[in-house]
């Protein structure tokens, strides 16, 4: 029982340094990168998904991609996501 316990203790105390130290390691990597390096690289990515989609849509759904999808649904969606976006950041940041 008690080699269990001891085994136990052990691994969990492992387990926890190496997380500790591969946070570090993460943390200290992403420090190194410029904020706006990684915004510019997400941006493009972000902007070519969205071309894609748009160019499969403006074949035969050009009418309806036009007056109905573009102009509401993909604006409330903007909205939406950037309200949230906006929240969840100030939560990360609270010190509470």
């Amino acid at each position: 029982m008690i080699e269990t316990l001891t085994a136990w203790a052990i691994n969990y105390g492992l387990i926890t340094a190496a997380s500790g130290i591969a946070a570090f390691i993460v943390g200290w990597i992403l420090k190194k990168i410029p904020t706006d390096k990684w915004a510019k690289t997400f941006r493009e990515i972000g902007r070519k998904q969205g071309r894609a989609i748009s160019v499969c849509a403006t074949g035969k759904l050009k009418t309806l991609w036009s007056g109905v999808i573009e102009p509401v649904f993909i604006d409330t969606l903007d909205a939406l996501f950037f309200a949230w976006w906006s929240g969840f950041v100030d939560g990360l940041k609270s010190d509470n």
